[in-house]
C-alpha cells in the first residue's frame, strides 16, 4: 500500500510539473491608503499614492494559480481635527507618509470568459478571464514622516512642514490580509503574453504607532495595471490543448 500511494504522489507531482506556466512581469498602479488611529475626535482621512514593482504568477492549474508580488508601495493618511472656542475655529491636520516594501501572497481563481460560437460545434478560443483572489501580505517600512498644518479660521497660522518619525515611535513591521478581483486579456493564442487589471483590498494587522495608547493600522485600496510574459514552455497534446 505504501508504494502504491509513493507511486501515485510521485505521478501527481510528475503531471504537475509539467503542466505548471511561471509568468512574469511589472505591475504599478495607484493606492488610496488609511489609517485606524485611535485620536478621539479626529477624522481619518484617506490619501493618494502609488505602488510599483514585479509580480509572478505559478499557474499549476486551469483555473487555479498562486501569485506572488514585491512592490514598492506609500501608505499613510491625513488626521484632521477640528476646535471651536472663543479665539475661533482652530483645524489641525496631520498627514503622515511611509513608504513600504509590500510582498502579498495569495490564490488566483480564473475564470475564462468564453465568447459566443459564431459557429455550432466550432470552439473559438477564450482571449479573457476574470480572476477572483485571496491571501495575505507583509510589508516592511522603508520611511516614515509626518507633518502638521494649523489654520485658525481660515488662516495658516502653522505651515506643514514634514519632518522624520523617529524609529523608535513606529512599527517597521505590517502585515495583514488583502483580497481583490480583475481581468486579463490574452495577446496571442499560445498565452505567453498577458495584460491585466485588478482593483483590491488590502487591511493591515499590525500596530504602525509605538508610543502608548496609541494605535494605528494600514489599510489601502490599490488599482494596478500589469503585464506579464510566461517563462516556461508547456508541451501539449492533442488532449489537453485549449
Amino acid at each position: 500500500m505504501n508504494k502504491v500511494l509513493a507511486f501515485i504522489s510521485v505521478m501527481a507531482l510528475s503531471v504537475g510539473a509539467a503542466s505548471a506556466q511561471f509568468y512574469l512581469g511589472p505591475r504599478v498602479g495607484l493606492n488610496m491608503s488609511n489609517m485606524s488611529w485611535n485620536t478621539s475626535g479626529t477624522d481619518n482621512i484617506s490619501i493618494m499614492g502609488f505602488h510599483g514593482g514585479a509580480t509572478t504568477r505559478y499557474q499549476f492549474m486551469k483555473k487555479l494559480s498562486v501569485q506572488m508580488d514585491a512592490t514598492v508601495s506609500t501608505m499613510g493618511n491625513k488626521q484632521k481635527l477640528i476646535q471651536t472656542s472663543d479665539a475661533g475655529t482652530t483645524t489641525t491636520e496631520t498627514t503622515t507618509n511611509s513608504m513600504y516594501v509590500q510582498v502579498p501572497i495569495y490564490i488566483n481563481f480564473e475564470r475564462p470568459i468564453m465568447p459566443d460560437n459564431l459557429v455550432p460545434y466550432r470552439v473559438k478560443p477564450t482571449s479573457s478571464s476574470f480572476h477572483l483572489y485571496g491571501g495575505g501580505f507583509f510589508g516592511y517600512a522603508l520611511s516614515a514622516t509626518q507633518g502638521t498644518k494649523i489654520t485658525v479660521d481660515d488662516v495658516v497660522t502653522t505651515p506643514a512642514v514634514k519632518g522624520d518619525i523617529e524609529s523608535a515611535n513606529y512599527n517597521a513591521i505590517d502585515f495583514g490580509i488583502m483580497a481583490g478581483l480583475g481581468m486579463s486579456f490574452k495577446m496571442d493564442e499560445h498565452d505567453t503574453k498577458r495584460i491585466g487589471l485588478d482593483a483590491r483590498y488590502l487591511m493591515g494587522f499590525s500596530n504602525f504607532d509605538k508610543r502608548a495608547g496609541y494605535t494605528a493600522s494600514n489599510s489601502a485600496i490599490q488599482v494596478s495595471v500589469m503585464f506579464t510574459q510566461k517563462l516556461t514552455k508547456r508541451l501539449y497534446t492533442t488532449r489537453h490543448k485549449r
